[in-house]
C-alpha cells in the first residue's frame, strides 16, 4: 500500500533496532508530497535519526519527491532532532527546542560524507567531541568509524553519499555510531565477484568475513592494500571481544553481532518481510569499560584473518545464536539423529551437499545437543567443508554448546589439513 505520510513510531529505543527494521514498510506513493511525522515520538535513538535523515535525502534527491518533516517543538524528541543536527541537515530550521538529552558536547551532529577527503575530518571531530581520555578506547572507536565511512564512500554508489552521527553517553559509558547510505546495497556490490550471493541475507552473512575481496578491493584501498577485505571483519571482531554490538543492514536483511560476557561471538539474522532498507547501514555500540587493550584486539583479528587466508572455509563457518525466520531455509535438526554416524553421513550426502551446491541456505541446528563427539561431527560435515566452495554465504551452524563448537572447528581444520580424510 502506497503512503504519503510516514508516522514515526512513538519509541525508537537503543535496543529496538531489530523490531524497527522488521517494521520498515514505507513504500512511497509515486505522486504527491511525502511527510515524515515525528509529532508523536517520545524517544528516538541515534540510529533512528540517522536512518530517517538518510531516507529523507533519498526521497528528496534520488526519488525527486517533495518531502517535509513534521515535529512537535515542545517535545523531548523534537529537541533531539535539533541537537542531533537532523533539522539542520534536512534544512528545516534550528529553532530552540526543549531537550533533555544532556550535554551538547557528547553529540557529534549528523553530517553527510560524500568524498574520502571528508572522512578524516569527521573522524577527528568525533574523537574531539567525544573527549574519551582512554587511548585504547579512542583508538578502537576511531578505527571502526573510519572503516565504516570508507565502506560507504568506496562501494555504495549512493547518490546522497553517507549520513553519519555519533553519541557518547557518559553515565553508561556507551558509544553509539551509525552510518547509513541509500546506494547499491551489499548484495549488488558483491555479486559481480560472487554470483552465488543472490539474496540480501547471504550478502550480510558474507560481508563480515575476512578477505571478501570485492567488498574491500586492493585497488580501492590505496595505502591500506594489505588490509583488503578486513574492514567489516575487524569491526565485528572488535565488537565481540569488547562485549559490544554491531548491526549491519542491507536490503531486507539485518545481522546482529555481539560478544557475550566471555567475549564469545553471537549472531542473529532478521529478514524484513516488507521493503527493507534501500541501501546499507551499520550501527556500532561499544562500552568504554569493556574494551580490552586495542593492540591485543587487533592482534587477535589479524591472527584470525591470517588463518582464514590459509583455511578460508572453516574460518568462514557461521555460528549463529538463533535460526532466522526466512523463506527457503533448510534446517537440519541434529537432535533427531544424535550420534548416529551412519545417518549423519546419509544426511550429509543426500540433503546438505546437494542444497549447498544448488545455492540454498542450510542451517545445521544443534539445539538440545549438549555434546557432539568429533566422530559424529566428522561424519556430518567433514566432506561438506572439504569440498565446499560457497560455505560463507550458504551454511550456518546454530545453537552449539562450547564443546560442540570446538568439535566443529576441529573437524573443519582437519578437513583442510587432511583433504583425503
Amino acid at each position: 500500500m502506497y503512503k504519503t505520510e510516514i508516522r514515526v513510531p512513538a519509541n525508537i529505543e537503543d535496543k529496538g533496532l531489530e523490531n524497527f527494521f522488521g517494521g520498515w514498510h514505507w513504500i512511497i506513493s509515486p505522486t504527491g508530497p511525502v511527510t515524515i511525522d515525528f509529532s508523536t515520538v517520545n524517544y528516538i535513538a541515534p540510529y533512528g535519526v540517522t536512518l530517517f535523515a538518510a531516507y529523507y535525502l533519498f526521497l528528496k534527491e534520488t526519488k525527486r519527491k517533495h518531502a517535509r518533516i513534521k515535529y512537535s517543538g515542545s517535545s523531548v524528541a523534537g529537541g533531539y532532532l535539533q541537537k542531533s543536527g537532523f533539522l539542520e541537515l534536512v534544512e528545516q530550521g534550528t529553532d530552540s527546542l526543549k531537550s533533555e538529552y544532556g550535554d551538547d558536547e557528547r553529540i557529534v551532529k549528523l553530517v553527510r560524507i560524500r568524498t574520502s577527503k571528508e572522512i578524516p575530518k569527521f573522524a577527528n571531530d568525533v574523537m574531539t567531541i567525544l573527549a574519551i581520555d582512554d587511548v585504547e578506547v579512542a583508538g578502537a572507536i576511531k578505527y571502526s568509524l573510519i572503516e565504516l565511512l570508507r565502506n560507504v564512500i568506496q562501494h555504495s554508489f549512493s547518490a546522497i553519499g553517507g549520513v553519519a552521527m555519533a553519541q557518547y553517553f557518559p553515565k553508561s559509558g556507551l558509544v553509539e555510531i551509525c552510518v547509513a547510505d541509500c546506494g547499491l546495497g551489499i548484495k549488488d556490490t558483491l555479486k559481480q565477484s560472487y554470483p552465488e550471493i543472490d539474496k540480501d541475507i547471504k550478502a550480510v552473512k558474507f560481508a563480515t568475513q575476512p578477505h571478501v575481496s570485492r567488498t574491500f578491493g586492493a585497488t580501492l584501498y590505496d595505502s591500506m592494500k594489505d588490509n583488503a577485505g578486513l574492514g567489516l571483519f575487524f569491526i565485528k571482531q572488535i565488537t565481540s571481544l569488547a562485549s559490544g554490538r554491531f548491526f549491519l543492514g542491507s536490503g531486507n536483511a539485518l545481522a546482529n553481532i555481539w560478544g557475550d560476557k566471555d567475549g564469545e561471538q553471537q549472531k542473529t539474522y532478521k529478514v524484513a518481510r516488507n521493503s527493507g532498507w534501500p541501501g546499507t547501514f551499520a550501527y556500532l555500540q561499544l562500552r568504554k569499560d569493556s574494551i580490552a587493550e586495542f593492540d591485543q584486539i587487533l592482534q587477535s583479528c589479524r591472527h584470525v584473518a591470517a588463518e582464514a587466508r590459509k583455511y578460508p572455509n572453516e574460518l568462514a563457518l557461521d555460528f549463529i545464536f538463533e535460526i532466522p525466520d526466512i523463506e527457503d531455509l533448510y534446517i537440519i535438526s541434529v537432535s533427531t539423529f544424535e550420534e548416529d554416524v551412519e545417518k549423519a553421513a546419509e544426511i550429509r550426502d543426500t540433503e546438505i551437499i546437494p542444497r549447498i551446491n544448488s545455492g540454498s541456505m542450510v542451517v545445521i541446528d544443534f539445539s538440545s545437543v549438549s555434546f557432539a563427539t568429533q566422530s559424529f561431527v566428522h561424519a556430518l560435515i567433514y566432506k561438506v567443508i572439504r569440498d565446499g566452495q560457497q560455505l560463507g554465504s550458504t551454511l550456518s551452524v546454530a545453537n552449539c554448546s562450547s564443546s560442540t563448537r570446538e568439535a566443529v572447528m576441529a573437524v573443519a581444520a582437519y578437513a583442510k589439513i587432511h583433504p583425503d580424510g
